[in-house]
């Protein structure tokens, strides 16, 4: 039985990286067609929701924990955008376009749904590393974090996820985003989430090589 119950896992996670591949490569299609973005833009908290939803509905492992880790992830990740927003002192000064929805306190709540799935994927990844030490697993976790960042943050300002003042990409939002994540993947090891066979890796990677494309197509330089 137990066999039976891990294949039948085994199956729902396959097909869940099949979705997470095929939404991720369709969506890079959209974002490079200059006549679909619009159109493209607008699926864009649709597609957050739905790697949201992917996460919470292929977990095997205790569901109250995952309950807590999110609940703690999205209210820290968000709280902390809110105060980075209306304060310029914890990433630098910046503010939130219209392509990721609702905003309260001029911040769009998926911004702590989107930090949820950054954690989750690269906390789950790290584990595939077989990296034991949840320190050493933050730290090298975190790092990826900010190199994932680099590529992202054109990409952002050019789709109005968000804007920085002057155009400009400060050094100190690179350094925030380190110790935030810290902080934060510190949060996920506490909580001994149960590794789930490819879903982590799949997302964070699906999500790094869609921002490395765009970053490349942009051609924009965030240090300039």
């Amino acid at each position: 039985m137990e066999g039976q119950i891990d294949q039948n896992d085994l199956k729902v996670k396959k097909v869940a990286v099949a979705m997470i591949i095929i939404f991720h490569l369709v969506g890079l299609i959209g974002f490079l067609v200059p006549m679909a973005q619009p159109y493209f833009l607008k699926l864009v908290p649709f597609h957050l929701l739905l790697m949201f939803a992917i996460i919470i509905f292929t977990y095997n492992g205790n569901v109250k924990r995952l309950a807590l880790f999110i609940s703690g992830v999205f209210l820290c990740g968000w709280l902390v955008e809110v105060l980075g927003v209306h304060t310029g002192k914890i990433f630098g000064s910046y503010y939130y376009g219209n392509t990721l929805g609702y905003k309260i306190a001029a911040v769009p709540i998926l911004m702590g749904v989107n930090w949820v799935i950054l954690i989750f994927s690269i906390g789950q990844m790290m584990k595939g590393f077989k990296v034991r030490n949840s320190t050493v697993a933050s730290l090298l976790g975190a790092f990826i974090l900010i190199t994932f960042d680099f590529f992202l943050e054109p990409v952002a300002m050019k789709f109005d996820y968000w804007q920085w003042d002057w155009h400009k990409v400060p050094l100190q939002n690179f350094i925030a985003w380190f110790i935030v994540s810290v902080i934060l993947l510190k949060f996920y090891y506490a909580f001994g989430l149960k590794q789930q066979k490819l879903i982590g890796s799949a997302m964070f990677l699906s999500q790094l090589i869609f921002f490395v494309v765009l970053y490349m197509t942009t051609g924009a330089n965030i240090f300039t």
